[in-house]
């Protein structure tokens, strides 16, 4: 980008003193070129910076990455309090602090035995085996696409760095692939990695943010596990209504 800012710099002047054509026609070329790099790299920081509303605002400046650095230097956590209160700034220990104190908090009091899986599920109403049958089919190219149309973009990505807009602009050339996987994974059981990972990041809330319990953990999901799951719950939504009563939530 340096490179091409020196260059459309150069041919200004070379143009502006020579009138020159050939030169300007270059000149127009590498200012659109830049354009184009500007606004990939303002759409990454609009992501990143979670800002949307750019209808009003002016051409890319200094001020959209202003507000990915602000929005990335408000998630550094320099310091915590420790299970014993005492004041713990090294990056090991915060993490260490942080692990400890959500898997604690997400980890269930009970231990699911056999026999109480079976007596709870015991005398529980089940769907058709029509409806069973169309639950467990193979996914189709058109519920995956109506799940993608679905998904709201300008979202941070997942693990992969793969947006809504990607999938939706090459979903020509990647429906089908995409649609074996999911088919071979329902099947085998097993799900493909990108599908099984997320990035945790924790989110400040409000009051004092050296205590752990105002930071709030997000998972960033791979879209390829969310058009998946939006598929799914579709095409459950559809059963649910034969084993659950309307006034149930």
């Amino acid at each position: 980008m340096k490179d091409l800012e020196s260059d459309i710099v150069e041919l200004e002047t070379i143009s502006e003193t020579t009138g020159d054509r050939g030169y300007i026609e270059i000149l127009k070329e590498k200012k659109m070129a830049l354009a184009n790099l500007l606004d990939v790299k303002v759409q990454g920081a609009l992501v990143r910076s979670r800002f949307l509303n750019t209808n009003e605002m002016d051409a890319p400046t200094s001020f959209f990455f202003g507000l990915e650095k602000k929005n990335g230097q408000r998630r550094v956590i320099h310091s915590l309090l420790s299970g014993t209160g005492q004041e713990i700034t090294e990056p090991s220990q915060i993490r260490r602090r942080a692990v400890s104190f959500y898997s604690t908090l997400y980890t269930s009091e009970y231990e699911e035995g056999e026999t109480l899986s079976e007596g709870f599920c015991n005398g529980l109403p089940q769907v058709s085996e029509e409806a069973n049958s169309q639950l467990e089919g193979p996914l189709t190219i058109q519920e995956l696409q109506t799940a993608l149309q679905g998904m709201q973009g300008r979202r941070a990505p997942g693990i992969d760095g793969l947006s809504v807009e990607f999938y939706k602009a090459y979903w020509d050339v990647l429906s089908h692939d995409l649609l074996d996987v999911f088919n071979e994974s329902l099947a085998s059981g097993s799900m493909p990695v990108s599908c099984r990972r997320a990035v945790i990041t924790l989110l400040p809330k409000k009051g004092n943010l050296q205590d752990i319990k105002n930071w709030r953990p997000v998972s960033l999901l791979c879209v390829d596990y969310k058009i998946l799951s939006k598929a799914l719950a579709t095409r459950l939504g559809k059963a649910v209504e034969q084993v659950i009563h309307r006034d149930q939530t």
